[in-house]
């Protein structure tokens, strides 16, 4: 069965009504876990793919990015990410936001009463040092809750910004298993007196990161007067976000042992507070590079062998074996039956069946193929298991058509 994109554009006239008027759009659900390591409940705000409610795409399991500061980023990032997957550039994701309740304890690796100025604040930040307990929140009740209840493949990515890329870096430092991937964005590495940058050339030396990537995002917060190279000399409290970033893009390059595949960015006309969302764009970027195919969907050349070869790699990206997209192949076989093609045809449609057993569609697909070259018998054999996995009137109606033809 061809998947159809339909657009419908509705003129609205005064007539319609308030409720219809007032219809509200979901982008994700809210989910509450209680958290036996924090004792309390922690919110959730969890967004899926279409096709993650849609049994006629098989069993797809989709990668998880784990987002800090959920109730800030998650609308930019769930948005990001399903534009950008449906062109192709990177895959379809699951989206975790984390909803704080108290940051300061949650996204701090250690306690500290300490600003980024020296200005001590025992009231704002008496709370500061849970980092341990938040990470271990994380790994052992978060990422199981979702991995059970949600159809999660074998790649995770976590994303933070400010105090949240702090978070970022110690798991990334004290946790090397748990993600695949890091985005830190403008982390506040200078606290409590750069505790945790000071281990970073140590962890480097000594851990393996192979398989793993780290995406540091660094903002103008300098005065205006001050340019990436000035700073460096420079010991005015005001400028010390950019110049502890620049410091520790020069861990990252003297590293030359831990394979760690990283790229640092600096934003000269974004500050602290504009930054995470082109960040996060270059970040996704950056991470799934070679991630698209090589040729448009449409291009008549593009092979079967050749979208084989790319999934190969893209594989190695993932860390995983990732199957190409069914609409996809689906798409390149009717698009070669179209032209008469059939070896081709075949081959894409063969390709969706051995990726997704458990579709009816692949098997739909199938047998509009042996219709088109006139093979019935073989077109009721697919026709007939298509609807042993899935009642559906248009396969329904082939099927009752050709055997009146038998």
């Amino acid at each position: 069965m061809k998947y159809f994109l339909l657009s419908l554009f509705v003129f609205v006239l005064c007539q319609t009504s308030h409720a219809q008027f007032n219809a509200p759009v979901a982008i994700g659900v809210t989910d509450t876990i209680y958290s036996k390591v924090l004792r309390k409940k922690r919110t959730l705000l969890v967004y899926t793919p279409a096709g993650a409610n849609n049994h006629a795409r098989g069993s797809v399991r989709y990668p998880v990015i784990y987002l800090l500061d959920g109730e800030s980023f998650f609308h930019s990032f769930t948005g990001m990410v399903q534009y950008l997957s449906s062109t192709g550039v990177m895959p379809e994701m699951i989206v975790v936001g984390i909803v704080n309740t108290d940051r300061t304890m949650d996204l701090t690796p250690t306690h500290s009463v300490y600003w980024s100025d020296g200005e001590k604040d025992e009231k704002a930040l008496h709370t500061s040092g849970g980092g341990k307990n938040f990470i271990s929140f994380i790994q052992n009740e978060v990422i199981p809750h979702v991995e059970s209840h949600y159809p999660t493949a074998p790649y995770r990515m976590l994303v933070g910004h400010s105090l949240g890329g702090l978070t970022v870096l110690n798991a990334m430092i004290n946790h090397v298993t748990l993600f695949n991937t890091y985005v830190a964005i403008d982390p506040s590495v200078w606290w409590d007196h750069k505790a945790l940058m000071n281990k970073v050339g140590q962890v480097l030396a000594q851990a393996d990161y192979a398989g793993k990537s780290l995406f540091y995002a660094s903002a103008n917060t300098m005065d205006k007067r001050m340019d990436t190279s000035r700073v460096m000399a420079d010991t005015a409290h005001a400028n010390i976000h950019v110049r502890d970033n620049l410091q520790f893009r020069s861990l990252l390059q003297r590293d030359n042992s831990s394979h760690l595949n990283w790229q640092w960015k600096y934003y000269p006309n974004d500050n602290h507070a504009s930054v995470p969302l082109i960040a996060g764009y270059d970040a996704l970027r950056f991470l799934f590079k070679g991630y698209r195919l090589p040729k448009e969907v449409d291009d008549p050349s593009l092979t079967a062998e050749e979208i084989r070869v790319h999934y190969q790699n893209v594989s190695k990206i993932m860390g995983y074996d990732v199957s190409p997209s069914e609409k996809t192949v689906n798409q390149l076989g009717y698009a070669y039956l179209s032209n008469k093609r059939y070896s081709e045809a075949y081959n894409f449609f063969k390709m969706n069946i051995a990726a997704y057993p458990q579709s009816f569609n692949v098997y739909d697909s199938m047998g509009d193929y042996y219709l088109a070259i006139g093979d019935k018998k073989n077109a009721a054999l697919v026709l007939t298991k298509a609807l042993r996995l899935k009642e559906n009137p248009d396969t329904r109606k082939k099927l009752q058509t050709l055997k009146g033809g038998l």
